[in-house]
């Protein structure tokens, strides 16, 4: 699905794959993160090939104008779970919310590991 707006410029229609780039460089760019993981075994297999998947460990769904966004990540070891996670929710809600001008109804975060 994608998310749809209408502003002074125009209609806007932004997939929720762009959406997905978007959140996964912003949280990958935190502190304490290590590396966003796979959720999809489709994620892994293009992986094994040599093939970047566009939004590793992201997933959007938006609905009605709404998005939800959850994220898969590996904490670096020694840095504080909960600080890095709410900086990861509020990175990843304000860059999306500038850059659709939609509102964002969630984000979760999974921490899956820590890496040492």
């Amino acid at each position: 699905m994608a998310v749809k707006t209408i502003n002074k410029f125009g209609k806007l229609n932004i997939s929720d794959n762009a959406i997905a780039m978007v959140a996964s460089h912003v949280a990958s760019d935190c502190y304490g993160v290590a590396s966003l993981v796979s959720r999809r075994l489709t994620d892994s297999v293009a992986e094994f090939f040599n093939k970047r998947a566009s939004a590793k460990g992201v997933k959007v769904e938006s609905v009605k104008n709404k998005i939800n966004i959850e994220i898969y990540a590996l904490i670096k070891e020694g840095v504080n779970t909960d600080a890095v996670c709410e900086s990861i929710r509020s990175s990843v809600r304000y860059n999306v919310e500038t850059l659709t001008g939609m509102r964002v109804e969630s984000v979760l975060v999974y921490v899956v590991g820590i890496r040492v």
